[in-house]
């Protein structure tokens, strides 16, 4: 299994954010998507989950993710998007259970007893157990970041996408989001690799977390390789713009 792009396009009304994207993530990969604000990271993880359109092929296992059902597409890539943009009034335990509609096979927000359990685990190991029976709107921004983790988790699909995962945690919880994602990419869901993909602010996180880095600017790809060749001075100057290797080391 894998996802095939093929000289994708997509628009912002009429505004181009990304051209000519060209790219292919294998199952069992793990890949930092990088590069500064408005580059299009975001925009490529939405186009890849199948939230946004766009032109050019997008392929998910043969099949064109614009035509295929968002249940079945729920069932092979899930889709952690950033805090800000989550709004909808439910508890923890209500949202973390969401995220079972797609692998469960049962009707919305079912009691299934499976798919219930199956997210609690997930709140454990993402530590908002306790938190279940509160408001997402009652939560600082580091709960709120562990539940859509919590969440994501509990769609047990085998590609997971995450849009800056380590916003508004703190060190401890920077660290063990790393030791969850490195656990979980060394695992299979079914009999498919564990695929994970990225964006990150911490560059420090994107080492730790992936293997293979991404790097766009200006709506394109200028790097897709080994991550300790897209850490070097030159690099780093070229995407961001800024010595970012000088300023890591002060």
């Amino acid at each position: 299994m894998k996802i095939e792009v093929k000289n994708m396009s997509a628009f912002y009304g009429k505004t181009e954010i990304l051209q000519g994207i060209n790219l292919e993530i294998k199952q069992g990969e793990k890949v930092f998507i990088g590069g500064s604000n408005g580059s299009g990271k975001t925009t490529l993880l939405r186009v890849l989950a199948g939230i946004i359109p766009h032109k050019g092929e997008v392929l998910v296992d043969g099949r064109d993710i614009s035509s295929m059902k968002r249940k079945d597409a729920a069932k092979l890539i899930a889709l952690m998007p950033q805090t800000s943009d989550i709004y909808f009034p439910y508890t923890v335990y209500e949202t973390v259970l969401l995220g079972t509609y797609a692998s469960a096979g049962n009707s919305f927000m079912s009691n299934n007893a499976n798919a219930v359990i199956h997210a609690e685990n997930c709140m454990k190991e993402c530590g908002v157990f306790d938190l279940k029976e509160r408001h997402l709107d009652e939560l600082s921004g580091g709960q709120l970041q562990r539940v859509l983790l919590a969440r994501t988790f509990a769609q047990k699909s085998p590609f997971l996408f995450l849009d800056e995962p380590g916003n508004n945690l703190d060190i401890k919880y920077r660290a063990e989001l790393c030791d969850r994602l490195n656990k979980w990419s060394a695992g299979k869901t079914g009999e498919v690799d564990n695929t994970l993909v990225a964006v990150f602010h911490d560059l420090e996180q994107a080492k730790r977390c992936c293997a293979r880095a991404v790097m766009m600017k200006g709506g394109e790809i200028v790097f897709d390789g080994n991550i300790k060749d897209a850490m070097t001075r030159e690099m780093l100057m070229k995407v961001y713009d800024f010595d970012v290797a000088s300023y890591v080391e002060t």
